[in-house]
């Protein structure tokens, strides 16, 4: 059951293979969002308006290699980082993405991380960009916030880490699906045909969801 969380080592430390933050919620100052601003005009692009009315900010956008992006965005209150890898986009049938919402217990600030493997069905671009969907992805974190967890506190049993996403994970791929495709849409206007449209992926599509670790990685 989910309370066999609590049974995990609080001083195990947090690791991740992508560069995050190390106070991920809204850690991009105004410093540095005019630096990224001055770089990359293409967050002054109307596509980056309308997409910012549908609840999608820009945080900031890096490029590791010449075939990557590394992009670091907020849907509602959750945040998101994830690795857009050219190389790999047609092949791997799972994508990876690492969120994270903020939330207060006991007069202290926490921060919950959840980093997962979506399975993807297709690339494809959007004609006409709808509000994205949440509900999914909140309902697994509240999930994960009923529980009395505290600071460094991390999860990687895949037996353990099931149990979040029981019964939610169909819904919780559609919703990262769509981000995927507000990606993709992005990408394509801002490097014009980067981006194959209408790709079918070669996957079984029977493992929506693949979960690889909840944690909390910061508190004050």
């Amino acid at each position: 059951m989910l309370d066999k969380i609590l049974n995990i080592n609080p001083q195990e430390k947090y690791k991740s293979g992508l560069k995050v933050p190390k106070n991920p919620l809204y850690s991009v100052n105004r410093h540095n969002q005019e630096k990224n601003h001055s770089k990359d005009s293409a967050l002054f692009s109307p596509l980056a308006k309308m997409l910012s009315k549908i609840n999608w900010k820009i945080l900031s956008i890096e490029y590791p290699t010449n075939d990557e992006i590394l992009l670091h965005f907020l849907v509602d209150d959750f945040e998101f980082i994830t690795l857009i890898d050219f190389n790999e986009m047609y092949k791997k049938p799972f994508h990876e993405f690492t969120i994270y919402r903020g939330s207060k217990k006991q007069g202290k600030k926490l921060s919950y991380e959840v980093k997962l493997k979506t399975e993807k069905y297709e690339i494809s671009i959007l004609d006409k960009a709808d509000q994205i969907k949440t509900e999914g992805i909140s309902l697994l974190f509240d999930r994960i916030t009923e529980l009395n967890l505290y600071k460094n506190y991390k999860v990687t049993q895949s037996h353990i880490l099931n149990n979040f996403v029981n019964g939610i994970e169909a819904t919780i791929n559609k919703e990262l699906n769509y981000i995927l495709r507000v990606i993709y849409t992005f990408i394509t206007t801002k490097n014009g045909s980067r981006v194959k449209n209408n790709f079918i992926l070669k996957t079984q599509q029977n493992i929506p969801i693949i979960m690889q670790k909840v944690a909390i990685i910061y508190a004050e």
